[in-house]
């Protein structure tokens, strides 16, 4: 029993739940939600614990005292010895019944735990996936990166097209004017054939400078929205194995919806009782012992396998928070000053603010380092 209580308390202290019975749900955005969640599997476990200890306690007491009447130079007949013999098996067998109760009930608190862990993991999956899928910074950076938003680029670009067509009768087609690299190039050729003296040198500066700056952008533009897509993929891919994992939790006892489905429902309490009360057709096709060795068995390898789910978020979050510091470092490394980026320094200024903001995310709200390290293996194995 000592073995039993470490366990119960190395849960209560280290794992702890997500909703307990009778809590409202936790904002994943939240900052006081793991307390919340310590604070209540606390009570869980040590209520679990106090029961499974009383009745445990009850029970060797009467075979203690039991065994006490049954010392060596006892006076009694050999019908209340028997009969004593006999109350001491039955109790015996009833302590090894409450033990293994006990673990299947420590078990069965942990998956629930586990599974609502999961529950978690899934709403901050679904918010990243909301997150990268309204993600402004891509947006603003087509603009930033597109010269022909900028005012002095296309004042430029129209004198220089009206002064091509005059001299040359050349427009550019349609096709290549919606180009803005093809039509940035022939308004340089333009503005160096016109040859209008220092006034064209100092128009040539200007929109060279915002060319320069804008082919920097496009180049940036490519590498962050590509490695952004690829985080989205990924997160999409972690949202389909954390419903695929609670399918394969939760079929065995004899539960059918999809997480998607039992999160728009909300009928998490009926895999709840599920769990407690398995399906009768499988007590009724096996004995006791053997529907509960079936049992452990499955709530063991679902736990581990949640377990390593959490750690492939973690480890998903943390490539998250990389690549999003190297996003701030790419925007952060242009001078704000530039007198080409002044006119649309306030869309640069939202951009690194929408960058800050995501990292800011992944560092605290999708980020779960209570459940990191040490912590699962407690979890798992019950380690003290």
């Amino acid at each position: 029993m000592i073995r039993i209580s470490a366990v119960l308390f190395v849960l209560a202290a280290l794992t702890g739940f997500l909703f307990a019975p009778g809590l409202q749900a936790i904002s994943v955005s939240d900052s006081t939600w793991a307390q919340q969640w310590i604070q209540n599997s606390r009570t869980d476990y040590r209520s679990l614990q106090n029961t499974c200890s009383e009745r445990h306690a009850a029970t060797a007491l009467q075979l203690e005292q039991l065994e006490h009447r049954l010392q060596p130079g006892a006076a009694l007949s050999c019908e209340d010895g028997y009969l004593l013999l006999f109350e001491k098996l039955q109790l015996e067998k009833k302590l090894r019944a409450l033990e293994e109760e006990a673990e299947l009930k420590i078990l069965r608190l942990r998956f629930r735990k586990s599974i609502e862990m999961l529950k978690i993991l899934y709403e901050k999956i679904l918010g990243m996936d909301h997150h990268f899928s309204s993600l402004r910074a891509h947006q603003q950076m087509m603009r930033i990166s597109n010269p022909h938003e900028y005012p002095q680029f296309k004042a430029v670009k129209s004198v220089l097209d009206e002064r091509m067509q005059r001299k040359l009768g050349f427009v550019l087609p349609a096709f290549m004017e919606s180009n803005p690299y093809l039509s940035a190039v022939f308004s340089i050729i333009s503005l160096t054939l016109s040859n209008e003296g220092r006034a064209n040198r100092e128009q040539l500066d200007q929109i060279d400078c915002i060319l320069d700056f804008t082919v920097r952008m496009h180049n940036d533009l490519n590498l962050i929205g590509f490695e952004a897509g690829y985080l989205h993929e990924a997160d999409l891919s972690l949202k389909q194995e954390c419903e695929t994992l609670f399918a394969d939790c939760a079929k065995p006892l004899g539960f059918d919806l999809s997480l998607d489905a039992c999160r728009e429902t909300d009928d998490w309490e009926r895999l709840y009782r599920l769990l407690d009360h398995p399906p009768t057709d499988t007590q009724h096709n096996l004995s006791q012992h053997l529907a509960h060795q079936q049992s452990k068995t499955h709530l063991l390898f679902s736990i581990e396998r949640i377990v390593r789910f959490i750690d492939r978020y973690c480890a998903f979050v943390n490539q998250c928070k990389e690549y999003y510091k190297k996003f701030a470092r790419i925007t952060d490394s242009y001078n704000q000053n530039q007198a080409c980026a002044a006119t649309l320094s306030g869309a640069l200024d939202q951009i690194r603010s929408d960058i800050r903001i995501t990292l800011d995310k992944f560092t605290s709200a999708y980020n779960l380092p209570e459940m990191q390290g040490s912590r699962l293996k407690d979890l798992l194995y019950g380690i003290e």
